[in-house]
């Protein structure tokens, strides 16, 4: 397709201009940081923009899939957040850190994009994308703040509201899943391994909301409690998908083999039940 290099050049050059942000930021020049990165996140902008016709015609499938459109949001966050803060608050630009580890893990490992069902172009579909990959966002940076507080690298607690902001819009994507699933398959929730992954993440940070009735809990444990969660996120959703599973493949094979060799017998015994008929 005549579009694909396009979008995959403007998201390698989105990935460069991050990067030339983190070098201005580690060389203290924070207003340049902060300019770069705006302008990296309208060119990775552009490229999801015409990623959407990735297939040959319009579908927002393309734009929202997690491996680049994770590194978008937490771009976002970045500049919103320094934004915000009327370019203030530098340190917020420190989380160009694990900006650029992410997006160069996905184009180190590209991830694979899987063609449009007659499932996928629905509204809870493209709503079920964009809050799930806002909330790992979230996770990110409130991890990754939460090991600045625990470093004194931060007198405040900003890893607090990235954790609530990301159970929020965590939540809201289980919701547009269980409106996919019914409009899709007829029912509210299928148990399948994602669905468990789902439904633990959201049980751990639904923990974590209620340590503040805890007595005794301190910042610096609610900060630890922050990082574990984002290290499950991680582990559950990205870690553990590059895991090859040779069982289940195994399995599978299997599975065609049996039917490959009972389909015979079973045309065999039609022919005989047949012949018996006539």
């Amino acid at each position: 397709m005549v579009l694909k290099p396009v979008f995959t050049l403007l998201f390698q050059g989105a990935a460069v201009v991050y990067l030339l942000a983190l070098l201005f930021y580690v060389f203290k020049q924070y207003r340049w940081a902060g300019w770069t990165v705006t302008f990296g996140l309208l060119v990775h902008t552009t490229s999801q923009t015409i990623r959407c016709w990735r297939y040959g015609f319009f579908t927002l499938e393309g734009a929202f899939h997690a491996g680049f459109f994770l590194p978008w949001c937490l771009a976002a966050l970045i500049v919103v957040a320094w934004q915000r803060n009327k370019r203030q608050d530098h340190h917020i630009l420190s989380a160009l850190w694990p900006l650029v580890v992410v997006i160069a893990l996905v184009i180190i490992i590209p991830p694979t994009c899987h063609n449009p069902t007659p499932f996928t172009p629905t509204w809870s579909a493209y709503l079920f994308f964009i809050f799930e990959s806002l909330a790992h966002a979230c996770f990110i940076m409130s991890g990754w703040l939460a090991v600045q507080f625990l470093l004194q690298r931060h007198p405040q607690a900003p890893f607090h509201a990235y954790a609530v902001w990301g159970f929020v819009c965590f939540s809201l994507a289980q919701l547009a899943g269980c409106a996919w699933t019914y409009l899709g398959w007829g029912g509210l929730f299928r148990w399948g391994t994602r669905h468990m992954h789902s439904a633990a993440l959201w049980c751990f940070y639904c923990s974590y909301l209620h340590t503040a009735y805890l007595k005794g809990f301190g910042l610096r444990n609610k900060a630890r409690f922050a990082l574990a969660g984002t290290l499950i996120a991680l582990v559950l959703f990205y870690a553990l998908p590059l895991i090859p599973r040779p069982g289940r493949t195994l399995a599978k094979q299997q599975t065609v083999m049996n039917h490959a060799q009972t389909a015979p017998d079973q045309t065999i015994s039609a022919i005989s039940s047949s012949q018996e008929a006539l």
